[in-house]
């Protein structure tokens, strides 16, 4: 009877555990991986990475606020949302996957070259367990000190003469946890596809070369193409490139923060996300924010003084080019990034 109990109780204990072991064959890479970082340090050293360059700006921005002389209320009011818009989008974009690059580029590529790969894929797991489990298990190494991160930033603001507004907040860790998994993805996805570490870093550094300041060049130059080779003018022109915009990560994150966090300026957030990132003539615009967004253009005074937003002409934004719809195109990348290493890893001769 006694070892009925020892055993219910084990089971008890261990019962998510033994759950996702028996559901998800790539689990136990997943696991391990985590366990991994755990034990190497590497999570606490993420961690501190992650504290540093979140907390750094929140405390820099408080002790400016102590020490001036007379604090605007626009900065009372709307210093949340201006740091983020200002500082933490450009942290997030440009710092955070170099960040992730480090800490995901080896993740198959390494134990390919040492061998320790052939006698993993000798136990009961196929190359996409292999795959899959690589990807959540990183996502959960890098995605666990970043939420830390995260939440002692909240504190800081929440602590600060600043209005702390939990809901835009919410939405921008939401949104950079998206934007940090899916770089994830990508990264490790490239070391599964590649021989050696080195071709694993110089791979991800190139994808992220290009994310970061290459795709806006492409999209406009998609532009030019149509405008002067296919004559192609008009609304038609500018919703292609503002498609091809949206199906940058990059831009795609950027511009899905910026709609919450204008969420509580009274004017059109999606719309003036949407609108803000170009920067043409006035006879473009007019264009992009009357027939591409079903909007039109105005001068209000936001957080960031007086500006050009596009305010709602009584319909909404095209449904293709919405919050929501941009948000799933953002995830589409994860399943993009896996499969394409799937296929590449899937036909190699380890």
């Amino acid at each position: 009877m006694s070892t009925d109990t020892a055993s219910g109780d084990a089971g008890g204990s261990g019962g998510l555990d033994g759950a996702l072991r028996d559901t998800f064959d790539w689990y136990p890479v997943a696991k391990k991986e985590f366990r991994d970082a755990i034990r190497s340090k590497g999570l606490w050293v993420l961690s501190f990475l992650f504290t540093a360059l979140f907390v750094m700006p929140a405390a820099l921005n408080w002790w400016d606020l102590r020490n001036a002389q007379q604090v605007p209320p626009s900065l009372e009011d709307f210093g949340l949302q201006a740091a983020i818009s200002q500082s933490y989008l450009s942290i997030v974009t440009l710092l955070v996957p170099i960040v992730v690059i480090f800490a995901t580029y080896a993740a198959v590529s390494d134990e390919r070259t040492s061998g320790s790969l052939k006698v993993l894929l000798s136990l009961p797991f196929s190359r996409r367990d292999v795959i899959v489990g690589k990807v959540v298990g990183r996502s959960a190494v890098v995605g666990v000190p970043l939420l830390a991160a995260l939440a002692v930033t909240g504190a800081f603001f929440a602590l600060s003469p600043f209005a702390f507004k939990v809901d835009a907040f919410g939405w921008f860790v939401l949104f950079t946890l998206a934007f940090t998994l899916v770089m994830v993805a990508f990264f490790v996805s490239i070391s599964g596809a590649m021989a050696t570490n080195l071709r694993s870093l110089a791979g991800a550094g190139i994808v992220y070369f290009y994310l970061s300041f290459g795709w806006n060049s492409l999209a406009n130059s998609v532009g030019d193409v149509l405008a002067n080779y296919a004559g192609v003018e008009g609304a038609l022109r500018w919703q292609v490139v503002l498609f091809v915009k949206l199906l940058s990560p990059t831009q795609a994150y950027k511009t899905l923060t910026r709609s919450r966090i204008l969420g509580g300026e009274g004017i059109d957030a999606p719309m003036t996300a949407r609108f803000n990132m170009f920067q043409q003539g006035p006879e473009a615009m007019q264009t992009i924010c009357g027939d591409v967004l079903n909007g039109s253009p105005s001068v209000r005074r936001t957080m960031f003084g007086n500006q050009t937003v596009c305010e709602s002409a009584g319909s909404s934004v095209p449904v293709y080019f919405s919050d929501p719809a941009v948000f799933v195109s953002l995830f589409l990348w994860i399943g993009l990034a896996a499969a394409v290493s799937y296929y590449t890893f899937d036909r190699v001769d380890l």
